[in-house]
């Protein structure tokens, strides 16, 4: 999109500091569903008018016991077993399944993952492999009623992919580099292999998942216990696709190539040139529309997916602002928050920067000031905002309790927000997981407004994703 760049850098140098005219697209639903839209202060709707999508989330008993989706196994493999080989040890993690008695699972489930004194690596590696897709799934297979209606998986062994003389030949001829920058291993090109977009067999992926695991121990062993995947990490999206497409395998699930493993672990929406050209196109003819001051004839198009009555694209007039955003209309919204228990750090993390978006907030109380980041700030104050952070609300030294309202502020964004704080004792751990819950910030009633044309973005974005694979459109925790 850098016709789209160059416009709306073009169009910013013709503004006055003062012209509320901002310019404004982006793809926010996946495949060749993508959206040019133009936004007036004051007199159309801003991007925080329409609710967000909410994130996929995946339940733990379905990533751990029964995957249906080759996202489950790659979720497994990214948040599970490279967390648990390879991140911090302390984390709690299910990665082990549970069969009904429990006493038949791992009773010392640290002991497994970790490598023992002069252990052999090739040892330790095959261990791991038998413990994870053979011994937990024997395990899970033990509850019968859990696959009276569903396939039965099938545990695999090493024995039974890789004869034990290949795996000593592998051994042998393995060669590591010491001069290899640990950024640059690569257990593909240790094997030979050179087409990410190949979907390889199970006995492939085999040796790539030990090859994997075998060059963090050698290369990268100050890394270990550290580690946070990253699509980027070569090594790392090597061994969490490998171990994707082995628990695939073992549940029916068809394999993928590390190419498409990549491009559901990272949540990558690969770019299709023709979307683009089309999107490009109206951005010019949007911009042209600014930049005559014609305001009136502005629209906003969405590009769908599936063409809705022989239409590809779907023109809107701009609507406008929504009397419940916080943004617009600067509505009051409300924080049911244990007052008592919360410090102001998890109100900074969890809602003003998580949910509102702020970059450069101000916190105050009343006219107290408890909290400001910027670069122009003294050391003692930097030093006194710092010590508020762990404070809690309560304690603050103007105290946050119910009833009371805070005023939130990011001059960079030239945004402000009011939120009342109503206490609560106590919250959902797994429905609710922030300890606190803001209210008002994406409103449900931009639903229900109805648009120009008789139509909606948000009937629009349903149109063109209902008929698309919840694949193609993840968000993981």
């Amino acid at each position: 999109m850098v016709v789209k760049s160059l416009i709306c850098i073009f169009y910013a140098s013709l503004l006055k500091k003062d012209d509320p005219c901002l310019f404004y697209n982006s793809c926010c639903f996946g495949f060749w569903h993508w959206q040019v839209t133009v936004h007036v202060k004051g007199k159309t709707e801003c991007y925080e008018c329409q609710p967000k999508p909410a994130p996929k989330v995946y339940p733990v008993c379905t990533i751990t016991n029964t995957p249906s989706k080759f996202v489950h196994c790659i979720v497994w493999a990214k948040e599970m077993l490279f967390a648990k080989l390879f991140g911090d040890i302390n984390q709690e993690n299910d990665l082990n399944v549970h069969s009904i008695d429990d006493s038949s699972s791992s009773a010392n489930t640290h002991s497994v993952f970790e490598c023992r004194p002069n252990e052999d690596i090739e040892h330790y590696g095959r261990r791991i492999y038998d413990h994870v897709f053979g011994y937990n799934i024997e395990v899970a297979l033990s509850n019968e009623d859990m696959w009276k209606n569903r396939n039965k998986p099938r545990p695999t062994y090493i024995r039974d992919i890789l004869p034990f003389e290949e795996i000593q030949q592998g051994k042998n001829g393995d060669k590591v580099s010491k001069d290899d920058q640990p950024s640059s291993v690569s257990a593909m090109a240790s094997l030979g292999l050179k087409n990410p977009q190949e979907v390889w067999s199970l006995k492939e992926n085999t040796k790539l998942f030990l090859e994997s695991l075998k060059l963090f121990l050698l290369k990268r062993p100050k890394d270990i216990g550290n580690l946070i995947f990253d699509k980027d990490d070569q090594l790392a999206l090597e061994f969490v696709s490998t171990a994707a497409n082995i628990r695939a395998s073992s549940f029916g699930i068809p394999l993928h190539s590390l190419f498409e493993a990549k491009g559901i672990a990272g949540n990558i929406v690969h770019a299709v040139a023709t979307t683009n050209a089309i999107i490009a196109g109206l951005v010019v003819i949007e911009a042209t529309k600014v930049l005559q001051n014609e305001m009136k004839s502005c629209r906003m198009t969405y590009c769908l997916e599936h063409p809705s009555r022989k239409l590809l694209l779907m023109p809107f007039e701009p609507s406008e602002p929504s009397k419940s955003c916080y943004v617009c209309s600067g509505a009051r919204m409300t924080l049911e928050v244990n007052t008592k228990g919360s410090r102001l750090k998890d109100f900074l993390d969890k809602i003003v920067k998580a949910k509102l978006g702020m970059h450069f907030p101000l916190i105050m109380h009343g006219a107290a000031l408890l909290y400001e980041e910027g670069d122009d700030l003294e050391d003692d104050m930097v030093a006194n905002y710092i010590e508020n952070l762990d404070k809690v609300l309560c304690e603050l030294p103007s105290p946050i309790t119910g009833g009371t309202i805070i005023t939130v502020e990011d001059f960079l964004q030239e945004l402000t927000c009011m939120i009342n704080i109503k206490q609560r004792e106590e919250f959902d751990g797994e429905e609710e997981p922030d300890g606190m819950v803001l209210y008002g910030w994406t409103p449900e009633s931009a639903n229900k407004e109805v648009r120009g044309n008789d139509a909606s973005p948000s009937k629009v974005s349903q149109t063109a994703t209902q008929d698309m694979d919840e694949d193609d459109s993840l968000a993981h925790r």
